[in-house]
């Protein structure tokens, strides 16, 4: 500090000398003003220089005094590399466990640097496979893709073992199950979602005959009003429907159909069937039944025997059976098979009964 107060005066002194002179020697102005600045400049540059080079390094002066120079710190070893390869690590469920592997990077703690590290790459290890399994432990089975990134992501953070002599982290984790447990989950899921679906089309077709039993088909009426919410525009075939679904009411609740209704009762096959018997299916429908509607919903064989009965074609005639197979022959060319079925089984006799016939008729002819 004190050569700092020594220096300024010597400055002002040099910058000073040119101005005195300037006016001694009657100078110009210009001339000795540019001297006294280019002096100036010249003695503060010489100052600087001569207080620069006289300081001493202040690290001399301690390693003068005689004080110890501080320890340096200790470095940390680099990591070292280890391998963990289809370790078997429980999951939440009995009997499936996870296959882990993943690279193990480890380095001894500083404290421990000096020991023997023949302990150390198991120690990692231990390390690692603990952790992992603290975290799978409460994994399902079928969530090992989940798993692995959340194992992946806690398994980054280098931590110290148990006895605290290794760092250990891990990197490239998988974790997987074993494929004969791939498969028999997959086929677990399969029968879970199966049964699901069929317990409930179950349920469905519960609640559907719910439904029909308890309000639909509760009485003949209510199956009536029920048919006529859903044909709203067919008042005419409700009055025809009126038999039928008095039928399906009665069965449904294991009842004989009322009186009320008897009338309108369509007959059961076996009651067609008699008119190729010599049967009066249409003209005496017997005791107790009123006339059958025959502008009501009839098959095919029903309409063709009332139009042969309207022309006085009886069954036990020859021309019946022959105008009935013209029938069907025209029926089959017009690619209508079903209708041509019906009344090839409904009014054509089988082969059997054909046979039982033509032998009555040989027995009828040596008996004569």
């Amino acid at each position: 500090m004190r050569h700092r107060f020594l220096s300024l005066p010597f400055v002002a002194l040099c910058g000073l000398t040119p101005v005195v002179l300037g006016n001694l020697l009657h100078w110009s102005v210009w001339l000795w003003g540019f001297m006294s600045v280019v002096t100036a400049s010249g003695s503060l540059l010489l100052v600087m220089t001569l207080q620069g080079g006289g300081r001493v390094p202040a690290a001399s002066y301690e390693s003068e005094a005689g004080q110890p120079e501080p320890p340096a710190a200790p470095t940390e070893q680099p990591y070292q590399e280890t391998r963990v390869i289809d370790a078997a690590l429980p999951s939440a469920v009995d009997g499936y466990d996870f296959l882990f592997s993943a690279t193990v990077w480890w380095r001894p703690v500083l404290d421990h640097t000096g020991r023997s590290d023949g302990a150390s790459p198991a120690l990692a290890v231990s390390a690692v496979v603990s952790r992992a399994l603290e975290i799978v432990r409460r994994e399902q089975p079928g969530r090992a893709s989940f798993a692995r990134f959340f194992l992946e992501g806690e398994l980054s953070v280098p931590l110290p073992d148990r006895s605290g002599r290794v760092m250990a982290l891990a990197a490239d984790a998988t974790l997987a199950l074993a494929p004969a447990d791939r498969e028999r989950l997959r086929k677990l899921s399969d029968l879970r979602k199966d049964e699901e679906i069929w317990e409930y089309e179950r349920q469905h077709e519960r609640n559907k005959r719910r439904y029909l039993g308890d309000d639909v088909l509760q009485s003949a009426g209510s199956a009536v009003v029920w048919w006529l919410a859903r044909h709203e525009n067919e008042i005419e075939k409700a009055v025809d429907m009126i038999g039928p679904l008095a039928q399906i009411a009665a069965a449904a609740n294991d009842e004989e159909v009322p009186e009320l209704f008897r009338h309108l009762l369509v007959p059961t096959a076996s009651a067609r069937s008699g008119v190729t018997d010599g049967g009066h299916l249409w003209n005496d429908p017997g005791p107790g039944v009123g006339p059958f509607d025959r502008e009501a919903e009839v098959g095919a064989a029903d309409r063709l025997v009332l139009l042969l009965a309207a022309v006085g074609v009886k069954p036990d005639m020859d021309e019946y059976t022959v105008l009935v197979n013209r029938v069907v022959m025209s029926l089959e060319m017009a690619e209508l098979y079903e209708a041509a079925d019906e009344i090839r089984r409904t009014l054509l006799p089988t082969p059997d009964q054909g046979d039982g016939a033509a032998r009555e008729q040989t027995e009828d002819e040596d008996e004569s």
